[in-house]
């Protein structure tokens, strides 16, 4: 069974009305700034700690609760309960309760949740190619820190 390790993000999104630029791309700084905010909205959503594994989880289909949680290694109940509330909240999820004992719960994604696949495997890809030349400038970061820090004594 494909299993899905975290890695450590957190962040809460709030509503914001989206900005549209019908003549391109905004020019000054406020423009800018207006332009970001949705996309940062959206970022702090799918950046969450599971939620990126849950949108991939589900891409292949509907699953129960218990199958996502059995899917997503290391989640807790708790914490998949409240991104999968947030996900629905937010349109990316649907939630379809089967009265029976005990209930069927089950999640699939909606329009706009397989929608967000796509630039999720894009993003994916960037940083794969790019995680040696990150791991490298972190290095580097850290040496010339280590450095100034033994200059100032």
């Amino acid at each position: 069974m494909e299993t899905f390790t975290p890695q450590p993000v957190s962040a809460t999104p709030t509503a914001v009305e989206p900005l549209r630029f019908e003549a391109g791309e905004p020019r000054d700084f406020e423009a800018c700034k207006q332009a970001i905010v949705p996309v940062n909205e959206v970022l702090a959503q799918i950046g969450g700690k599971w939620t990126m594994y849950i949108i991939m989880a589900l891409g292949h289909g509907s699953l129960r609760f218990s199958e996502l949680k059995r899917k997503i290694d290391g989640v807790s109940q708790k914490m998949l309960t409240s991104t999968l509330r947030d996900l629905e909240k937010d349109g990316f999820v649907s939630r379809k309760v089967t009265p029976s004992i005990p209930p069927r719960v089950d999640y699939e994604l909606t329009e706009m949740g397989i929608e967000l696949r796509e630039p999720i495997f894009i993003l994916t890809r960037w940083a794969n190619a790019n995680n040696t030349r990150i791991a490298k400038a972190r290095e580097a970061f850290a040496a010339r820190e280590a450095e100034e820090r033994r200059l100032s004594w």
